[in-house]
């Protein structure tokens, strides 16, 4: 008996078919690849796109990064210009002779002038101020004779801050102290008409009325709406006010162009991006164009239509993020030293050409071989990173090291003596201000090339003359400092007497293609002043405090011939 025969298995079935459809089944497999590729393609574009949003976002960061830096960096001389007019006040020691002296007294002889210059040295800033006349008629302003004359010796004393001030190279345009006796310190100089209008401002000054609401509440100001619509061009303006028992002595000014903070973004952004610094209200401070448009428009508004709805309050809720409205991308940071937020608005065309720039060579690696582009990708992505850390530590290695001399810098000095404290709050840490004497002299005899050299010379004398675990800092110009890790005062003097001599016994030798036509010589012998703090016999655990105390004993060495230390308020007397 015959059997029957097999029914023929599905896989039989499906083989037959494919094989009797050859056309059909080579363009379903296509199709099947095609739908593969294309979900690995979609899934990669998402991906590559999140990395580049935080690529920018990145860029964006170190943008707002150096914005705070800038502004820090304004507030904190200012801050120290206020400490030491505000120390001025304080000091009753200095009080105890009010009698003016020769160049004082001039200026209350010519009190009737319409305006009147007090006489400084010629690197000061200028000192002038209005008449009797003149002080009547202008609301906020009054004037007694031993008020004025202790307003004007701090006058003298922001003259020559004023002047130390722009040559550290701060970027500054102007720096303005105005006092309510109608007084004017002004570096650059101004004219006549520029002295009483800043002086008749002075009453309806929004810092004056701030000061005055929170006198035991205040600090520096940055404001950079009201110099919006300056004539001669945008301005950013920082202010405060100097306080003597809770009465505004003063208020001291500093006036930034906006051109530095909008010259910034338009050479770091690229040309698809569009940022934008703004305040609370929406309005632009500074944009990455090539040029700045002054008006009182949100910012926001200009936008597409789909970000209407968008308000500046909700960029300020929180320190950073990502918004998206549609395919369009705004990433935003705020500046943590200034109530502002920089903001990069990213097209939807301008983020899917970035991800197909960047992605055309993975599309094309799936197609050939998935391992080969999963290899890729990781060696993009280990260089990328490498790259990105190495850039990170030249980056900190660069914010804490001085470019000229490779000292440490303020920065460095602040973090170093806040590790020392966190240690122990009253360990014994010694302080040392150094300065050269008569730097001037070589600028001129040498130049600032040599002058330079000078510098740089000073840092290498120093640091082999100090301990191995001392750190030495340069402030700005001729100035440096030294901070001296459990050290006696008698210790830190011995110190500071050791590196003064070994400045006095080692010249600086320039090469011959350094030296000007009028350079007398090769050699440049110089001098050092120094002046030394310590925290316990000072009583001052804070970096400010020692600062000021080594500060004033530097001036005391300067005032009784330089080419000396002076350690102790005995010295100095």
């Amino acid at each position: 008996m015959r059997l029957p025969s097999a029914s023929k298995t599905p896989a039989k079935t499906v083989w037959d078919r494919a094989s009797s459809r050859p056309r059909h089944t080579v363009i379903l497999c296509f199709a099947v690849v095609f739908v593969v590729t294309l979900i690995l393609a979609v899934h990669q574009y998402f991906l590559v796109r999140a990395r580049e949003l935080d690529n920018r976002s990145h860029q964006l960061e170190i943008q707002a990064r150096v914005l705070d830096v800038a502004v820090r960096n304004n507030r904190q001389h200012l801050q120290f210009l206020r400490e030491s007019a505000e120390r001025l006040l304080a000091d009753r020691t200095a009080q105890l002779d009010r009698t003016p002296d020769a160049s004082l007294q001039a200026v209350l002889r010519a009190q009737d002038e319409r305006v009147w210059n007090l006489q400084v040295r010629d690197i000061d800033a200028p000192i002038r101020g209005i008449g009797t006349q003149q002080l009547a008629v202008t609301p906020g302003l009054h004037r007694d004779e031993p008020t004025f004359v202790e307003d004007l010796r701090l006058a003298q004393l922001m003259s020559r801050l004023f002047a130390v001030q722009f040559q550290m190279g701060t970027g500054l345009e102007r720096a303005v102290y105005v006092s309510p006796t109608g007084i004017v310190v002004a570096h650059p100089t101004i004219d006549d008409d520029e002295v009483v209008r800043l002086l008749q401002m002075y009453g309806s000054s929004r810092l004056l009325q701030l000061a005055n609401q929170n006198p035991l509440d205040y600090d520096v100001t940055f404001d950079p709406v009201r110099g919006r619509k300056n004539p001669a061009g945008p301005r950013l303006l920082f202010g405060t006010a100097v306080m003597s028992n809770d009465v505004v002595r003063g208020l001291i000014f500093f006036v930034v162009p906006q051109r530095i903070v909008q010259d910034y973004l338009w050479n770091n952004t690229t040309a698809d991006e569009t940022h934008a610094l703004i305040d609370p209200s929406g309005m632009p401070i500074a944009t990455s164009g090539s040029t700045f448009s002054v008006n009182d428009e949100n910012w926001l508004k200009t936008l597409p239509a789909q970000w209407n709805t968008l308000s500046a309050s909700t960029l300020f809720r929180t320190p950073s993020g990502t918004l998206s409205a549609g395919q369009d991308f705004l990433l935003f940071r705020k500046l943590d030293t200034a109530d502002l937020v920089l903001t990069d608005y990213v097209s939807a065309a301008t983020v899917f050409f970035s991800v197909v720039r960047l992605s055309s060579a993975l599309f094309a690696g799936v197609w050939i071989l998935m391992a080969l582009l999963l290899w890729a990708t990781l060696f993009v992505v280990d260089q990328l990173l490498s790259t990105q850390m190495a850039l990170n530590g030249r980056l900190r290695e660069l914010s804490l090291a001085d470019p000229l001399t490779g000292l440490a810098n303020r920065r460095r000095l602040n973090e170093e003596f806040d590790a020392l404290s966190r240690r122990n709050d009253e360990r014994r840490i010694a302080l040392l201000m150094i300065d050269i004497d008569h730097f001037k002299v070589i600028n001129d005899n040498w130049g600032h090339a040599g002058g330079d050299e000078a510098l740089k010379h000073l840092a290498n004398v120093v640091r082999i003359a100090v301990r191995p675990g001392d750190l030495m800092a340069r402030l700005g110009g001729e100035e440096f400092c030294g901070l001296l890790p459990d050290t006696t005062a008698d210790d830190a003097a011995r110190i500071a007497e050791r590196v003064r001599e070994a400045v006095a016994r080692n010249a600086c030798v320039l090469q011959e293609t350094q030296l000007t036509r009028t350079a007398p010589g090769r050699e440049i012998w110089f001098t050092i002043s120094i002046g030394v703090a310590e925290s316990v016999s000072d009583n001052c655990f804070d970096l400010e405090g020692l600062i000021a105390v080594a500060d004033q004993r530097l001036y005391a060495a300067k005032a009784s011939g330089r080419n000396r230390v002076v350690a102790s308020e005995s010295m100095q007397s």
